[in-house]
């Protein structure tokens, strides 16, 4: 009696494990078939539009901004805005090394201390905008 309640469970394991497999199946290929082809024969389909495999960029029309864009150029003023932002932060990332400090006890490991007052730290957290 035992082995064939056994069985039964096996059976209806492998039963559950064949009606997810038909679950899969319709889902992930018949319904999205059947939409396909409803669309094509309802006259629904998108139809794209084949860009040219080569455009000469001569007959572009493209703005003086959109040919920086498209080559990577970035204008001096920005470049000179992100320079200045480096040096500033490495100029505060300095002063904060500065005043770490090695701090050998007694007893135990060697750590590192920070000495910092709580409105330094504030307006360091300020100007790299963390909260």
């Amino acid at each position: 009696m035992i082995g064939l309640i056994k069985f039964q469970n096996y059976m209806i394991g492998r039963f559950d494990y064949l009606e997810e497999i038909l679950r899969t199946m319709e889902r992930e290929q018949l319904r999205p078939t059947h939409e396909m082809l409803k669309s094509l024969f309802d006259g629904s389909a998108h139809v794209k539009k084949e860009r040219p495999v080569f455009v000469d960029k001569k007959a572009i029309k493209m703005t003086r901004a959109d040919w920086n864009l498209e080559e990577g150029h970035v204008s001096f003023e920005k470049h000179h805005r992100v320079i200045k932002k480096k040096a500033e932060n490495l100029l505060m990332f300095q002063r904060v090394l500065d005043g770490v400090k090695k701090i050998e006890p007694t007893f135990g490991k060697p750590y590192l201390k920070l000495e910092m007052s709580e409105t330094e730290l504030r307006h360091i957290k300020e100007q790299l905008n963390v909260n």
